[in-house]
């Protein structure tokens, strides 16, 4: 017992340490922005459309290790109020899409728990998170075992046309967007993907676009901590031969 009980302490001072000593992951900060930090994620949560701005972390080669299983049990985010949105879903036809993967969070209990937090959902159609948005994931993940780490930030693109579920009034967002950075030493590289809520057949690589183009879309600034010509750098281009696609057909 004393040995789990250190174990778990170990495990807290790491996470918290992260949170206060690698920031690369949050993206430039408005005035009116909050942030809640939990162990495995960052999330910026919107109370009007009822899902995240945006949620960011870092996935690391080590993390990508399945060492718990998934266990179902969406709850409301204990650290933001108005997240109780179980009754929306509830025949609504829209799955509760992840916004950070439960399978990105299978390294401990905690991360993994909190990877079911209604702040980490968004209702997606469900060939959609199902199929392409999935197949985003594990291409995620196999680059974060390739290049050893990376940094995400993920979320929905917000419009005037977007329906809603449920008596709380959940959006249903049109697209969603994801943004990859490899942060290694002069190995830098980025990339930005949009996809709209749908199903598709599509090669992964037809919806790549720039990061620039993204922080029009949502007018969020990404990464700014990089610095600036390099930033400038990576968020103007697509380069798609810069990373290794595993079990997928390029785009010609």
């Amino acid at each position: 017992m004393k040995i789990q009980l250190l174990f778990v302490s170990l495990f807290s001072i790491y996470f918290l340490f992260r949170q206060t000593s690698e920031q690369m992951e949050i993206p430039f900060l408005k005035s009116k922005d909050s942030i809640i930090y939990h162990t495995g994620y960052s999330v910026s949560y919107n109370q009007k459309f009822r899902q995240a701005n945006w949620l960011s972390y870092q996935l690391t080669k080590a993390e990508t290790s399945k060492l718990f299983n998934r266990e179902n049990k969406f709850v409301a985010d204990p650290l933001i109020k108005g997240t109780d949105n179980g009754i929306d879903y509830e025949k609504s036809g829209y799955d509760r899409g992840h916004l950070c993967p439960a399978a990105d969070m299978g390294y401990s209990k905690i991360t993994m728990a909190e990877s079911f937090y209604y702040s980490n959902m968004s209702p997606q159609i469900p060939g959609f998170n199902r199929g392409i948005w999935k197949q985003l994931e594990e291409q995620t993940r196999n680059w974060a075992i390739e290049y050893d780490s990376l940094y995400i930030l993920v979320g929905p693109i917000f419009s005037d046309t977007m329906k809603v579920i449920g008596p709380h009034q959940v959006a249903i967002p049109n697209a969603y967007y994801k943004v990859i950075l490899d942060n290694h030493k002069g190995k830098e590289k980025m990339i930005g993907f949009v996809m709209k809520n749908e199903n598709s057949k599509n090669t992964l690589q037809s919806f790549v676009v720039t990061v620039d183009c993204i922080e029009v879309l949502t007018g969020i600034d990404f990464f700014p901590l990089l610095e600036d010509s390099l930033e400038t750098k990576l968020e103007s281009f697509v380069l798609l031969n810069n990373w290794k696609w595993k079990n997928v057909k390029k785009k010609k």
